[in-house]
């Protein structure tokens, strides 16, 4: 009787350790109320929030959103507490949910920066995905107001005529000149094999954001330059390096939009762009 006591005592308990190993955790089952994109935690514009995920335990994502609260420019940053064996994206996306940016952690890393982008007054969201590892981080987005446009170059064509010498005294040779002087038109007009003519003022642009389209034609947002800095719809400009004419179709205050016939490898090794500016 005893025996038998036992053997139906131990049968259970490996039944009840089955049972328990077999139960696993599923994803995001323990999110909380910040779990999804519909319930997304306020974060306030320069001021930091800290929070947790933890894959073991279905805290697999958490969301925030924030307001800016004018057009400016904005940085996320998320430091990591235990990068250690954590697995995970962080993701910056606008108000439909469109992903802009996003970064993959690594075990040797704790701070995750995006680059300064543009934005508008309305809604963009925050999202730290875990598939693996747990741990405490802290984020935030810090706002500031887009800087002032820079004020307009005034070019003085050059007279060849003797008696514009002192029209030309007046002006800073264009090689030389610095935003608001008076600056000397030169003669020239060869054409280099860019398509920009020898002479002509011109600013560097760098691409940050590709998107493919049909074809060997991609969409492009190019940083370091804008309104602020002259550069308009239409303006003219060439990518660097394969010599190929970008197309301006939009542009913000420090970043312009175009497109331009390179796939997004060739768009990895060439990621200049050259740009005149009047």
């Amino acid at each position: 009787m005893f025996r038998t006591i036992v053997a139906i005592t131990a049968t259970l308990t490996a039944a009840l350790w089955l049972s328990s190993c077999s139960k696993e955790i599923e994803y995001n089952s323990n999110s909380g109320y910040d779990g999804s994109r519909d319930s997304a935690s306020q974060l306030l514009v320069n001021t930091s929030k800290v929070d947790d995920v933890s894959a073991p335990d279905g805290d697999n994502e958490d969301w925030f959103y924030f307001m800016p609260p004018s057009d400016g420019l904005v940085t996320v940053r998320t430091h990591i507490d235990s990068p250690n064996g954590f697995v995970g994206t962080i993701s910056v996306l606008d108000g439909f949910g469109r992903q802009l940016y996003a970064l993959n952690t690594n075990d040797s890393q704790q701070i995750y920066e995006f680059l300064e982008f543009e934005v508008k007054p309305e809604r963009y969201f925050i999202s730290i995905i875990t598939s693996q590892g747990k741990t405490s981080y802290t984020v935030r987005a810090d706002f500031r107001e887009p800087p002032p446009p820079e004020p307009p170059i005034e070019i003085i064509p050059e007279d060849p005529t003797p008696s514009s010498s002192s029209s030309r005294s007046s002006c800073v040779p264009a090689d030389k000149c610095k935003s608001g002087q008076k600056c000397c038109r030169q003669k020239t007009s060869q054409t280099t094999d860019e398509g920009i003519a020898e002479g002509e003022k011109t600013i560097v642009g760098t691409i940050v954001l590709v998107t493919p389209q049909n074809g060997d034609t991609s969409d492009i947002k190019i940083s370091g330059l804008g309104t602020s800095k002259g550069v308009k719809k239409g303006a003219k400009a060439y990518l660097r390096g394969l010599k190929r004419k970008v197309d301006i179709y939009s542009c913000m205050t420090t970043s312009c939009q175009a497109t331009v016939k390179a796939t997004s490898e060739e768009l990895l090794q060439y990621d200049k762009v050259d740009v005149v500016v009047n």
